[in-house]
């Protein structure tokens, strides 16, 4: 999303403090009346709901929500005020002195999640100030400081998707060393997480350094080796342990693994 940004010229067209009374609902605008610019809704205190036609964004601090032009828009606040900073905005593709043309990400309704975020906070304080100062200096501040309010609130979002992709990681670790011995496929872990295939392996592997389907058999090769090491279990049972009911695809496995066939129980370990 960050990259619909680049190489397009933003211009700020108004900065709103705003505090709505609790437990109201606001129709600002409707079909016939609908939104005229394009902006970022911060989220600072409170919580609500906001719904762009038809779509409701549940709102609370450290959410952003954007909004189109051209869109009818429904606020609701809960048992609490709700305070936010609007940021309205143009985008056009440089070099051109049209006016400002559809894109695609300008004019959709979406919603972020970056946190609270004390630069962000502090960038749209610097904003507002910059904005309502008159000069062409504080108008090209003004432009600036939301070329540096986009990249921080992008780059908020990217660290916390990495670091819950870190804990989806971790969490699907744990459920392969709890149930290895089962018949797990890639497509089983990656929808136990609400993911594609795709997208779960590439994860996997970077906190990882493996692929999800390997990682499974290295575990499952770790436990074998230790029931042939510990125990009197013949390699049938062993194989089925661990979640293999071919005893000699099993056997294969284990000697790809570790140089020698499980049958050489004597020697493992030396």
């Amino acid at each position: 999303m960050a990259g619909q940004y680049v190489g397009k010229l933003s211009t700020v067209v108004g900065v709103f403090h705003a505090i709505l009374p609790a437990q109201m609902t606001f129709h600002p605008y409707t079909e016939t009346r609908p939104t005229i610019s394009s902006g970022f809704v911060f989220i600072i205190r409170g919580q609500g709901a906001f719904t762009f036609n038809d779509t409701t964004y549940e709102l609370h601090p450290g959410t952003v929500v954007h909004g189109g032009k051209q869109m009818s828009l429904t606020m609701r606040t809960d048992a609490s005020e709700l305070e936010y900073v609007l940021v309205r905005y143009t985008l056009q593709d440089v070099g051109t002195t049209d006016p400002p043309t559809h894109h695609a990400v300008a004019d959709a309704h979406f919603m972020l999640e970056p946190g609270t975020n004390p630069t962000i906070a502090e960038l749209l304080s610097q904003l507002s100030e910059s904005f309502y100062t008159s000069g062409n200096m504080a108008l090209l501040q003004t432009n600036y400081l939301f070329q540096l309010l986009l990249h921080e609130l992008f780059a908020a979002c990217l660290n916390r998707q990495n670091g819950n992709s870190k804990e989806v990681i971790e969490q699907a670790r744990s459920y392969i060393h709890a149930n290895y011995m089962k018949p797990l496929n890639l497509g089983h872990l990656a929808g136990r997480h609400g993911m594609k295939v795709k997208s779960f392996s590439y994860l996997f592997h970077k906190y990882t350094g493996v692929f999800p389907i390997d990682y499974l058999i290295q575990h499952r090769m770790k436990r074998a080796q230790e029931l042939l090491t510990m125990s009197n279990c013949s390699i049938k049972q062993v194989a089925a342990s661990v979640g293999y009911e071919d005893a000699l695809y099993f056997s294969r496995l284990y000697k790809k693994y570790y140089g020698i066939a499980p049958s050489h129980r004597h020697e493992i370990g030396k």
